[in-house]
């Protein structure tokens, strides 16, 4: 089995939010991420870390396993012999998809690698920097921007070359959504991205239930989720950072 689709994204941009979703649907499941389409062969893999290592935990399946898995010349024997070997999975369903966030960094090379349609997240750059500043829990937020903007503009670079090839229609198979359009414009934009993997939206989808990871944090859509910036920065701090990331305008929700 091939994943019918694949959701990609910034890092804590909804990815898992929305990978929880669609595991609603009755007949549609998945592990936690694979990261194989960073690998131009399956049977590289094998050495591709953190992902090789995560794989087994997160779709729950023997070391040896491994192996197995990756003894194939294409992905899409790659994926179906980690979904017939994975035990975290419901073999009775019958559609699967791959969440891995870092797709979104090769977006274009990874849709020519599997032949499904993409989903790629992102959310405001003032956003990204308040996920960031609480995870390195600095104490001095002036020292730590100053360190870090250097390295992370390098990083969304990557991502927002690849995000505006998308919004132009170069990567045909690939359809990009904001956080902030994922919690405000709920159904709107749940309707526009089921259509885009050819499944049909309903409301109860909405009520997450038998969450099977902890990284969400709630089990409900909440429209305070992109905005919890404001609730860290001051005013001068988020001109600071409207400042130095001005470049990335598809980024901001305004």
């Amino acid at each position: 089995m091939k994943p019918s689709f694949v959701i990609c994204g910034i890092e804590h941009s909804g990815t898992t939010l929305l990978s929880d979703i669609f595991r609603q649907v009755p007949t549609i499941d998945s592990g936690f991420e694979t990261g194989v389409l960073l690998v131009n062969s399956p049977r590289e893999f094998r050495t591709l870390e953190p992902f090789a290592t995560n794989l087994i935990s997160g779709w729950r399946i023997k070391e040896s396993d491994l192996d197995t898995i990756c003894d194939c010349d294409t992905f899409d024997e790659f994926y179906d012999r980690l979904w017939q070997l994975s035990t975290v999975v419901d073999h009775n369903k019958t559609i699967m998809f791959d969440k891995t966030p870092r797709y979104f960094s090769a977006l274009n090379s990874c849709t020519k690698k599997i032949d499904c349609p993409f989903i790629a997240t992102y959310k405001d750059p003032r956003a990204i920097v308040a996920s960031d500043f609480r995870r390195d829990k600095a104490d001095n937020f002036s020292t730590w921007f100053e360190s870090y903007v250097p390295k992370k503009k390098r990083y969304l670079r990557i991502i927002y070359a690849q995000l505006e090839q998308t919004v132009q229609g170069h990567i045909p198979n690939a359809i990009a959504t904001s956080l902030e359009s994922l919690c405000l414009d709920t159904r709107q934009t749940l309707e526009k991205l089921f259509a885009h993997v050819g499944a049909e939206f309903d409301l109860s989808y909405l009520l997450l239930k038998n969450l099977r990871y902890q990284h969400t944090k709630l089990p409900y859509i909440s429209s305070n989720i992109p905005f919890q910036y404001l609730e860290v920065f001051n005013k001068a701090q988020i001109r600071q950072i409207e400042k130095r990331f001005e470049e990335f305008e598809l980024f901001f929700y305004r």
